[in-house]
This record gives C-alpha cells, sequence and structure tokens, in this order.
C-alpha cells in the first residue's frame, strides 16, 4: 500500500529542499496553507503524479544592479518576477532558467536561492486530504538575451503583458521582490 498523500508529497518536497540547501546553503523557507476546492485540490495531486513539484523562478539582475520584472494578465497593475511551472524531469533551478527565458527573454545563471514556499494543499471539503508542493525562487545574473516580450507568444494565449528593468522597484511590486521572508500572495 502506498503511503499517504501528505507524507509522499511532504518526503518529496523535503528531499527537494535538503539538495538546494545542500548546492545552494541556507534560505528563507515560507510556510503557507492554501484551502482547495476538490477539483482544484485533485489538479494540485495529478500535477505531483505526474512529476510536478510546484513552479520556480528567479530575481534576475544585470550588471547595473537593475532588477528584472513583468506585468501579466492575471494581475496587470502588479509588477512579479518572471517564473512559473514546474515540467517533470526539470531541477527547480532548470525551470527558473527556462521560464525566465520564456517569459522575458533573458537568459540568466542561477547564484542562489532567494526563498522557497512549502505549500501545503488541503481539500477543503476533506481536511485530512492535503500535499504538498514547492515553489522556489532563484537569485540570479543576466547573461544574455533581450528582455521582452514576444508578440507572437501574446498571440498564443501567453499571459505576459510588459518585461522591464528596473533601478528602483516599483511601488506596484508583489512584497516577494523585495523581501524573501514575504508570505505568498494568493
Amino acid at each position: 500500500m502506498p503511503a499517504p498523500l501528505s507524507l509522499r508529497t511532504r518526503r518529496a518536497i523535503d528531499d527537494r529542499l535538503d539538495g538546494l540547501r545542500e548546492r545552494f546553503g541556507q534560505f528563507p523557507v515560507v510556510d503557507v496553507t492554501r484551502l482547495n476546492d476538490p477539483e482544484f485540490f485533485e489538479h494540485g495531486v495529478e500535477m505531483f503524479d505526474r512529476g510536478q513539484r510546484g513552479a520556480a523562478g528567479a530575481r534576475v539582475t544585470d550588471d547595473d544592479g537593475c532588477v528584472l520584472l513583468l506585468r501579466d494578465d492575471r494581475d496587470p497593475e502588479m509588477w512579479v518576477l518572471p517564473g512559473g511551472g514546474h515540467e517533470p524531469g526539470e531541477t527547480f533551478p532548470e525551470t527558473a532558467r527556462r521560464e525566465v527565458r520564456e517569459e522575458a527573454g533573458v537568459d540568466c545563471e542561477i547564484t542562489g536561492v532567494w526563498r522557497a514556499v512549502r505549500k501545503r494543499f488541503v481539500r477543503r471539503d476533506d481536511p485530512q486530504r492535503r500535499g504538498y508542493l514547492l515553489e522556489v525562487f532563484f537569485t540570479a545574473d543576466a547573461v544574455g538575451g533581450e528582455a521582452g516580450v514576444d508578440q507572437a507568444r501574446l498571440d498564443d494565449g501567453e499571459e505576459v503583458l510588459e518585461v522591464r528593468w528596473f533601478d528602483e522597484v516599483p511601488a506596484s511590486v508583489i512584497p516577494v521582490v523585495t523581501d524573501p521572508t514575504a508570505p505568498p500572495v494568493v
């Protein structure tokens, strides 16, 4: 009989965190719990069973210390770090590099872990059913590419509206951009 979902997913996420600590040293880990409707909960279980472990992105800086941010259609007034879903077979650093390239057009070199969020997802109608996923944001240096939105991707339904470098972080930014210990925005 397989281990319960909560145990299987927690072990997998903690193993990933341990591997990241071995490679990059210590970093902030924020724990959050999300109540999910049954359909969304089952989606999280399916993601885990396919080998997905959450999401990754990066806080990319250029040679001048400017930070790469983007706006997307989920909250067009808010600037966020580039990032997205982890794919089966990828490491979290690979996910971050891929997502930065896909969303912002920039190649980056991972230099450390900015922060991690261990997300416990709980089925709203059955709180005993729960699992864990991981969201990791790395620090990274820009090493190539050109920041911008690819119009062809926008035409295919891509959600990125604008990509820019900032020497001063704007006021309309999610807190994690400036504070790695800030709780994630829902």
